[in-house]
């Protein structure tokens, strides 16, 4: 009766993010949960043996992971993260006690949450968080073109008359000018 209620409640979040709706964080760790092939619905772990118990195995051996490196920290307010732990145990191969959830519902859920990343993109796309690339390369290409401009104008037509007749100190000391007045010049641009 209670795996039925909770599919339920797990199909609501479906229904919530077709609708567009954002996921709150809980929602989005059950969903991470399910992705990373666990029927589990905690989200967090209220201590390191509760998440022990969830991941099947002993405290020790979770002890033993959490000196791995990339092992997921507690949050802020002492919380282990479910999803977190289960996708590094994952990525390891790590052995655990339970056996994982069907992989037609751990598709579900991955396509789910990347259903949610991809809307969570295009919001920010909107709102003018990200920048197209092809923008990015013509703003890049535009100043490489002026700095080459500016260093080839500096070395090839100012400095020669300059630099004519002066020692090597002399001659260090004028590049190293022009090199901060390209740069200063890049800066302000």
């Amino acid at each position: 009766m209670a795996e039925k209620i909770l599919d339920a409640d797990f199909q609501n979040i479906v229904k919530k993010v077709a609708a567009g709706k954002p996921l709150t964080v809980a929602e989005r760790a059950r969903i991470e949960s399910r992705a990373a092939g666990s029927a589990e619905t905690l989200a967090y772990a209220k201590n390191l043996v509760e998440l022990a118990a969830i991941l099947g195995v002993t405290r020790r051996t979770l002890g033993n992971w959490q000196k791995m490196d990339g092992s997921p920290k507690a949050l802020s307010n002492g919380m282990w993260p479910v999803a977190d732990w289960r996708e590094f145990v994952r990525i390891r191969g790590l052995k655990v006690g339970r056996t994982p959830a069907g992989s037609e519902e751990a598709l579900k859920a991955r396509k789910l949450l990347a259903e949610v990343e991809e809307r969570e993109l295009r919001i920010a796309v909107k709102k003018g968080e990200y920048v197209p690339l092809t923008k990015v390369r013509e703003e890049w290409i535009g100043l490489v073109a002026q700095a080459t401009s500016v260093l080839r104008a500096k070395f090839e037509n100012e400095l020669p008359p300059v630099l004519s007749g002066l020692d090597a100190t002399g001659i260090q000391r004028e590049c190293r000018k022009a090199i901060d007045e390209v740069l200063r010049c890049l800066h302000e641009s």
